[in-house]
């Protein structure tokens, strides 16, 4: 058995290692007294308290030991790979010699190299990639699908110290790699503080545009209104993107002279055509402003002059979807211009913007910030992906595409190498009402297989021949992969384009091993413009598909088939039924939710989850009104009941109290005995979630969805956060429940948790522990003087906002009333001093640390890191900043719109009995100044509450603030 080390692991301070590696090197696993703690993942002993984490992999009929982890004396509560579990080594088992260790088969190992890397799973770098790992940057890496250079480039990033941006412009694609970065529980944030952007994110940091994005249907609707018969809508759209605006970056759009003096390669039009492309766009500039959209392309450009320095390394993924203006606003923002690393593939554009690596190393060389950037140009061959005859289909393409229009350029002259041992299989099959019976049949209710078209216009025809869900155009189909990819006529809805692609070209041109550097001879032949988007269609098509690919075609005769050597494929279609279960379908529905295919995901629900409308009415809007005017007017009993339910669980405290004043006489037991209360509520109206199992729950929600409202408009991962209950918790975060959905008070699972557990008297460390993991969004998105910051739940800055906002009904109106102060870094330290290390770590939970925070994240103060959170009422006393905006789903929503202050509970009559005349002229000053300040820049006028009427309330004894 072979022994790795984890790259991030110091290994040369780790006492009696070499003994452990030659113990496992000749097999005797009693020496190091193994146990298993998790699947694929052990224990050994080193010494009387030191333990070693490590896991098995069988590679090329070898074992291999990674190790992961070293624990000094038995400290398992703060192991990255455990995730802060309790363990109990007397009731682990020891893993004997004789026992099987179930190695798991690792996809690729480099035997040659002594260490590994992780993400969210081992990853071992073959020799190009550890050479691009240990280049220091500039860098542009050039990387097929499947071939690992997103795992790459994390890794990369790790090398990095100070601020760090990673953008791309699928927002998924940025998710998914922040993902994988923080797995196990990385954390590296004392060397770094990572931004993951999507590219209209970053936009937003730099200033949140005005109106709405204008997005390819908006163009459409409009193109049929406005646009030309003889000019195809597409074609349009592709140059108003790709050339009228996105290459300059010296002006928004390129004017009419400019545009048409364009080289022949350099437009999709013919010059005696580009005169009426101009007019239209002209039309199209006055349709964004008539109808306040924003043009991506456009705003880019006019940002670069409001762009400032303030990143220290950045990584784009996927560099190819990008224009150049977009490229040069997002490098603009790096203190040194050569601190960057790109990464992409241009044989899978199919987005309009004329990209090539030629140009892209032309923009460099020609800027006179990178003339000095020698920046090397990387191409990764590998494909860890996809099987070998999918790879080879693949190849063929790019075969094909290199022989009909010659080399893009040298970056892109490249073949797919296969590094896994998976065959996979292909099969041709005709588009016959038997052969699709039968494989709708035995598809339609799997998770791992989609059917893909050209065009969404032909998603129609498909979906009435296949009963899945999972039907995509290509675009859609782009940065997705399944297991199975079924081709629908891919080739016969376009014949003829694809006719005049195999033109020219034959079987022995494709009989080469490797891609010769050569341009197209005639410089006037726009093919390769014009079929772009078709054939690189294809490869992306093919390349989503992991092992098996099934292509449904009218006609075999077609020569593209021929000379892609597909034609041996066909035969009788062999395959057996597959059916997911329903967890799977939820999680697949929430997928693509997160990638924005809401059409499938809706589908989803419909067709394969059958969910349901809730049965009731949700407490909320004008169904909330009515329960008031029932309760309070017209003195209805079970309105009063009802509403006193909503207010324990709303943590609405002043209807409470309004309650108590109508002589409700629960409303007067609840306040005295809240706990008790809420655990009648739950026994009343939610009882599925008291249960420590999970049938009923998930009953519920494979009727209504994941996310469901309950009667008091809460989801069922709010409910059973609030009940405590961790298994139903970690079985709805399983099923794909979405943790930044808030409640009618506006907190969400995770700050509904979090501000209970601060003010308990009894923490419960280890329910914390497992539940600060499962129910922490992964980030939250304010806007600050018209800017996006995203702040990372990784990060502080998200940490003390959301024990703000955690504390903002029953502990803030306290501080603010009743003591005439904020939150303050002393009163902070005691409460999240109880918190787990593995949530919090020491360093964070000391009162320095938590005060130069506060004090440097002033509304008042100016600063890079500045990200204006909280206004300063007086000396170390802090509340949030007022002016706070809120991005929940697409809506920008302000703190007063999110948080109720009319909830606040009102002050008990004998308060100021207990207080002498100077205290109270004290408390009068700061709360008729500072804290009307702060009410003012709170509410609007209207709301405002009088110097007069705070007076009368203080005489009268009662004061509420706002």
């Amino acid at each position: 058995m072979n022994v790795l080390i984890y790259n991030d692991l110091k290994h040369k301070k780790i006492p009696h290692l070499a003994k452990f590696i030659q113990s496992m090197e000749q097999g005797h696993l009693a020496q190091v007294e193994a146990k298993k703690l998790r699947p694929n993942l052990y224990r050994a002993k080193l010494g009387q308290a030191a333990r070693l984490i490590f896991s098995l992999y069988r590679y090329q009929g070898k074992t291999y030991c990674l190790v992961l982890e070293y624990l000094p004396n038995h400290e398992y509560e703060k192991s990255r790979f455990l995730a802060g579990a309790s363990i109990d080594e007397s009731k682990i088992p020891t893993v004997t010699q004789e026992q099987a260790l179930e190695p798991i088969d690792a996809v690729y190992l480099n035997t040659q190299s002594p260490h590994f890397y992780y993400l969210n799973k081992a990853i071992s770098f073959d020799e190009e990639q550890q050479l691009i790992y240990d280049t220091p940057p500039p860098l542009v890496i050039v990387g097929s699908a499947g071939s690992g250079k997103t795992a790459l480039l994390l890794e990369k990033m790790k090398q990095a110290v100070g601020d760090i941006l990673y953008v791309s412009h699928s927002p998924y694609l940025v998710q998914n790699a922040r993902e994988q970065y923080y797995s196990n529980n990385y954390d590296n944030d004392l060397q770094e503080q990572v931004d993951f952007l999507s590219f209209t994110e970053y936009l937003e940091t730099i200033e949140v545009p005005h109106g709405r994005e204008v997005t390819r249907y908006d163009f459409h609707t409009w193109y049929l209104r406005a646009g030309s018969k003889k000019l195809i809508a597409q074609k349009v759209y592709e140059e108003f993107k790709g050339v009228l605006t996105g290459p300059s970056t010296d002006s928004p759009w390129l004017d009419k002279a400019a545009y048409l003096a364009l080289g022949i390669k350099q437009s999709l039009f013919d010059q005696q055509e580009r005169e009426q492309v101009y007019t239209l766009f002209e039309k199209y500039l006055r349709f964004l402003k008539e109808h306040a959209l924003f043009d991506v392309n456009i705003i880019s450009q006019q940002y670069l002059d409001k762009v400032v320095a303030r990143y220290d390394f950045i990584v784009i993924d996927e560099v190819q979807d990008l224009t150049n203006t977009q490229l040069m606003l997002i490098l603009n923002a790096l203190h040194q211009p050569n601190d960057f690393l790109l990464c992409g593939d241009a044989n899978q554009i199919v987005h309009p913007n004329f990209f090539s690596w030629s140009k892209l190393k032309s923009l460099f060389f020609t800027d006179a910030t990178f003339k000095n950037s020698h920046q090397a140009l990387n191409i990764l061959q590998a494909n860890y992906r996809n099987s070998s005859l999918v790879t080879d289909v693949a190849n063929r393409i790019l075969k094909l595409k290199h022989a009909r229009f010659g080399s893009v350029d040298k970056e892109s002259n490249f073949l797919v190498n296969c590094v896994g041992n998976n065959v996979g299989n292909i099969q041709l099959l005709d588009d016959s009402d038997s052969v699709k019976g039968t494989l709708n049949a035995n598809t339609a209710r799997s998770t791992k297989f989609a059917v893909l078209v050209m065009h969404s216009e032909q998603k129609a025809q498909a979906s009435k021949v296949f009963d899945t869900p999972l039907v995509f155009s290509i675009e859609e189909a782009k940065g997705l992969e399944y297991e199975n990819i079924v081709l629908f006529n891919f080739i016969h809805d376009e014949s003829q384009i694809f006719q005049q692609i195999s033109q020219g070209v034959s079987l022995q041109d494709l009989e080469v091993e490797s891609l010769a550097y050569a341009r197209a001879k005639d410089k006037a032949d726009k093919s390769l413009e014009t079929y772009k988007f078709y054939i690189n269609a294809l490869y992306v098509a093919v390349t989503r598909a992991i092992t098996n690919l099934y292509i449904v075609e009218t006609k075999h005769t077609h020569p593209l088939l021929t000379l892609l050597d597909i034609e041996r494929f066909s035969g009788e279609l062999h395959i057996e039924k597959q059916t997911s279960s329903t967890e799977e379908w939820q999680k697949e529905a929430i997928r693509l939710e997160q990638q924005g295919k809401l059409e499938q995901a809706e589908n989803i629900r419909q067709s394969i989850l059958s969910e349901q409308a809730v049965p009731w009415v949700s407490l909320e809007g004008e169904a909330l009104a009515a329960l008031h005017h029932e309760a309070f007017t017209e003195k209805n009993k079970k309105a009063q009941l009802l509403l006193l339910e909503y207010c324990l669980l709303n943590q609405s405290h002043k209807t409470t109290q309004q309650l108590i004043e109508l002589g409700v006489k629960a409303a007067s037991q609840a306040q005295s005995h809240p706990l008790k209360a809420l655990k009648n509520l739950y026994k009343k109206h939610h009882v599925i979630y008291d249960f420590k199992h999970v049938k009923g729950l998930e009953r519920e929600v494979s009727k209504y969805g994941v996310n469901h409202r309950t009667r008091f408009n809460l989801t069922p991962l709010m409910t059973a956060t609030m009940n405590n209950n961790e298994p139903q918790v970690e079985a709805l975060i399983d099923m794909g429940a979405n943790k930044t959905l808030v409640a009618n008070n506006g907190l969400n699972a995770w700050q509904m948790y979090l501000g209970r557990y601060l003010q308990s008297e009894k923490a419960l460390s280890k329910e914390m522990s497992q539940l600060h993991s499962l129910l922490t969004p992964p980030a939250t998105s304010i806007q600050v003087d018209g800017k996006l910051e995203k702040l990372d739940s990784h990060t502080m800055y998200d940490f003390l906002l959301n024990v703000f906002l955690s504390l903002w009904y029953d502990y803030l109106p306290d501080q603010l009333v009743n003591h005439s102060s904020g939150l303050t870094a002393a009163n902070l330290a005691v409460m999240l001093g109880t918190l787990p290390d593995n949530v919090l770590p020491p360093m964070k939970k000391k009162q320095a640390y938590i005060s130069r925070y506060l004090s440097s994240n002033e509304c008042s103060k100016e600063g890079v890191r500045n990200k204006k959170l909280f206004y300063r009422m007086k000396r170390g006393h802090y509340v949030l900043n007022p002016n706070l905006t809120f991005k929940l789903g697409s809506r920008w929503v302000s703190l007063k719109e999110r948080l109720d202050v009319m909830q606040w509970s009102p002050t008990a009559p004998e308060f100021y009995a207990q207080y002498s005349q100077e205290y109270q002229r004290q408390w009068r000053r700061y709360t008729e100044g500072n804290l009307r300040r702060y009410q003012q820049l709170f509410l609007r006028e209207a709301d405002q509450v009088t110097a007069d009427s705070l007076v009368t309330r203080e005489k009268e004894s009662v004061t509420p603030l706002f």
